[in-house]
């Protein structure tokens, strides 16, 4: 067995792992593989402060763990678009695994921006569990719910190929703005989002919301909100319903998906009167949205 892939926490500590059968593995996960010899390539270093991972002292360039280490902020960076040259080519060379491992002639997503596809069969698997919530939350904030689906059939399907390295990594990853949960909403809208009254998750939590910038301390405490489903979804309408009520003054964006779809991954865009949408955002208003509308209904 090989290793293909690193995740670092937010301190760069490796804490997960692929290996080059797709599997996922959690340090003790390795570390026991490499007690058994069942793995190559790396070798067991303890310290006084801990058991660490470390290739062998004969191990090539490109199979170094440094150079197929990517932290857990840097894979939804680069699910969201926001790539960086630091880590295109460990996550590239990963993705082209993950592509050739799944099964041929099945239907495939393959979301814009990336060269990756994931299979359609799998993304309905991650959707389906949520589709009642999705309706209900589309209701209380008075949003499209075939657009609110549509946005997070597109957040599964970037984040498909990592989701179990990300699920192992926990909040771990917490410690800038990164985007969390099924609906990928970053950790400082969530807080915007409280601050304006257009949703909280605990009226009765008087940390909320945090003022000033946000301490790794407030993030996790907002982390632990975030990842809840329930939370996660309503945070997502709720950005969604912000952005109408926000543009009402120039156009109505409830008649425009693509631009709501557009609008809830860029940074912050003034409000104007002919506003445009981006690749991702047409996608998710037409392809997305005919696949969200079958699954609902």
């Amino acid at each position: 067995m090989k290793i293909v892939l690193v995740a670092t926490d937010s301190t760069g500590k490796n804490l997960g792992f692929i290996s080059d059968s797709m599997k996922v593995l959690s340090l003790e996960n390795v570390l026991t593989s490499i007690r058994s010899g069942d793995i190559e390539g790396v070798h067991l270093v303890q310290s006084r402060h801990g058991k660490y991972v470390r290739s062998a002292p004969n191990t090539s360039e490109k199979d170094n763990l440094d150079a197929i280490s990517i932290s857990g902020r840097d894979i939804i960076f680069y699910a969201q678009g926001i790539s960086r040259s630091i880590i295109i080519s460990a996550i590239v060379s990963y993705l082209k695994r993950y592509v050739a491992s799944l099964k041929e002639g099945q239907p495939f997503l393959k979301p814009s921006q990336h060269f990756f596809k994931v299979l359609i069969i799998d993304v309905k698997s991650k959707f389906t569990p949520h589709t009642s919530l999705i309706k209900t939350v589309a209701k209380e904030f008075s949003v499209d719910k075939y657009l609110l689906g549509a946005i997070i059939i597109d957040e599964i399907a970037r984040l498909l190929p990592f989701e179990e390295i990300l699920e192992l990594l926990g909040g771990k990853i917490v410690g800038i703005n990164v985007s969390i949960g099924v609906a990928q909403v970053q950790i400082d809208t969530a807080n915007l989002l409280i601050k304006g009254d257009i949703y909280n998750p605990n009226p009765a939590d008087r940390k909320l919301p945090f003022s000033g910038t946000l301490s790794n301390t407030n993030r996790m405490h907002l982390y632990e909100y975030l990842i809840q489903p329930k939370h996660n979804i309503r945070f997502a309408a709720a950005r969604m319903r912000d952005l109408i009520n926000e543009w009402l003054k120039f156009v109505d964006l409830s008649q425009k998906p693509e631009i709501v779809a557009t609008l809830y991954h860029r940074t912050y865009v003034a409000p104007h009167s002919k506003p445009e949408p981006n690749e991702r955002g047409a996608q998710i208003a037409s392809e997305f949205y005919k696949l969200s509308k079958k699954w609902l209904d």
